[in-house]
């Protein structure tokens, strides 16, 4: 039976420790769970956000508000991965990884259906133990598949879209559907999907299956390693953070700049407010250094765009989300 906690902290539910006490607070753990929350919703009489693993976010706290004027769904389902041979084919919509290796004549792939609660970390070492590849660069997040999905997630030349074949959601007016590749609309850092040519509104990811070519497991390995030695190098993984803070914007010949090199450029490396603060290592990655407030977060953030918009007149746009 489906579970609410009242008055939840929610400081401790995300990777950069900010967030303020929310009215109700849901796990879900099943699709059982999810149709009995889509009864009871309209009786708790405020709107819901998706929480995933907690990162990539940022919690209006004390600092703004008393309580949070929304309550939480946890989307905790996690079940096995449930893993089978792919005999591809050129006639289907296929995710673009795939397309590029038959084009290769690879004839190896492997499809998988992973839970919107398994976390990144384990999808990866499943991935390193098997020989699958296209989400290398992922490598060092820590967050959950629901949200990786959700937004699109990527790095070091890789993104979720590049072996995503099909989402399972739960939506209000439709139940739980399956969306495949031809109802989705996937680009940077964001995911919208479709039914009967309308797109949804407020879908809850509750799996996703994924199509990987198979090679040597040496090679996943040494790219996973290559890859994480690089963001140890270049980024504060061990500090709390909700990930980049910021998307790399695009210039007029629709190329991606860094934000983070903006951001440096501007003099923001180190820039603090009271116990939040721009990394020294990465300048878009904000760091609670201790008992660090969502108020100061939000200011930071505004005084980064202000001054990446006064320097280069580049408008930054938010890669984390602002729950308030």
């Amino acid at each position: 039976m489906l579970q609410i906690r009242h008055n939840m902290a929610l400081k401790h539910k995300t990777t950069i420790g900010l967030g303020g006490k929310t009215p109700y607070y849901l796990s879900i753990k099943s699709a059982r769970d999810m149709l009995e929350f889509a009864e009871l919703e309209s009786k708790l009489g405020i709107p819901f956000n998706i929480l995933g693993g907690g990162s990539n976010l940022i919690i209006a706290d004390e600092s703004l508000c008393k309580e949070l004027p929304f309550g939480i769904l946890d989307i905790d389902i996690v079940e096995e991965i449930s893993c089978r041979p792919f005999i591809a084919d050129e006639k289907e919509m296929l995710p673009p990884l795939v397309r590029e290796y038959l084009r290769r004549g690879h004839t190896h792939f492997t499809e998988l259906t992973v839970s919107a609660g398994y976390k990144i970390p384990k999808l990866l070492q499943f991935c390193k133990e098997n020989g699958l590849t296209g989400l290398e660069g992922l490598v060092g997040i820590p967050c959950r598949l629901g949200g990786t999905v959700a937004m699109n997630a990527g790095a070091y030349q890789t993104e979720i879209s590049d072996v995503l074949s099909q989402v399972e959601i739960f939506h209000k007016n439709h139940g739980i559907i399956k969306c495949s590749r031809k109802d989705m609309e996937l680009s940077y850092r964001q995911s919208s999907f479709f039914c009967q040519g309308k797109k949804l509104e407020n879908p809850i990811i509750l799996s996703a299956s994924f199509i990987f070519p198979q090679l040597d497991k040496n090679i996943v390995k040494n790219k996973m390693e290559k890859n994480l030695l690089t963001k140890k190098n270049t980024q504060p993984i061990h500090a709390r953070t909700a990930g980049c803070a910021f998307k790399n914007p695009i210039n007029e010949n629709g190329e991606k700049i860094s934000a983070g090199l903006l951001l440096d450029k501007a003099g923001l490396k180190n820039i603090k407010v009271n116990a939040m603060q721009f990394s020294k290592i990465h300048a878009s990655f904000l760091e609670n250094t201790g008992d660090g407030k969502s108020k100061d977060a939000i200011e930071l953030l505004n005084i980064a765009k202000d001054k990446v918009l006064t320097l280069f007149n580049i408008h930054l746009e938010e890669e984390v989300k602002l729950w308030k």
